[in-house]
């Protein structure tokens, strides 16, 4: 009989339960993180309250933290205890772009939290790229945050933002 864990689980818009469902196991490549902080991003607002939820059921959140629990087949970077933040982008490594390392102009990119099930969730699995890894001197709920703040940043280095100075505008 497999293994349950709770999660946040969207069955149709408006309609979210937090039930038990089947815990997933790591395939060849992934790693399975207990998951110990996660946000709420503003995308998750239509999944829930509008029609911009990919399937039913669903297990939304990609915002999120944790320990690696469980190793998959030929994962060598990250082992059982390492404190980890989750990457959403799940690029499909075979393109054109991916090749290039362009992962974000992949065409035939997964997501974690809307394409694949999510951090609302006891545990979530990932591919071990999408898995970084950090200091654990670092709360939780610090890391569960890197991924809005490498937006952030983003869009400031379009910007040509420096520190320090007026900001005067925005290149785009």
């Amino acid at each position: 009989m497999a293994e349950m864990m709770k999660a946040s689980v969207v069955h149709a818009r408006e309609d979210v339960r937090y039930e038990d469902i089947e815990k997933p196991v790591p395939k060849a490549g992934e790693v399975l993180i207990r998951v110990k902080y996660t946000g709420i991003c503003g995308s998750d607002v239509p999944r829930v309250n509008g029609d911009a939820c990919h399937y039913f059921p669903n297990v939304l959140g990609h915002e999120f933290s944790g320990v690696v629990a469980e190793v998959g087949e030929g994962v060598t970077r990250l082992q059982p205890g390492d404190y980890v933040a989750g990457v959403p982008l799940v690029p499909c490594m075979k393109c054109p772009d991916c090749a290039k390392g362009d992962y974000s102009l992949c065409k035939r990119y997964s997501f974690v939290g809307s394409r694949q099930f999510g951090s609302f969730a006891e545990y979530v699995c990932v591919p071990e790229i999408n898995a970084v890894k950090f200091d654990k001197n670092i709360p939780f709920e610090q890391a569960a945050l890197f991924e809005p703040a490498t937006i952030a940043l983003h869009g400031l280095e379009r910007c040509e933002y420096k520190g320090g100075r007026r900001f005067e505008g925005c290149c785009f």
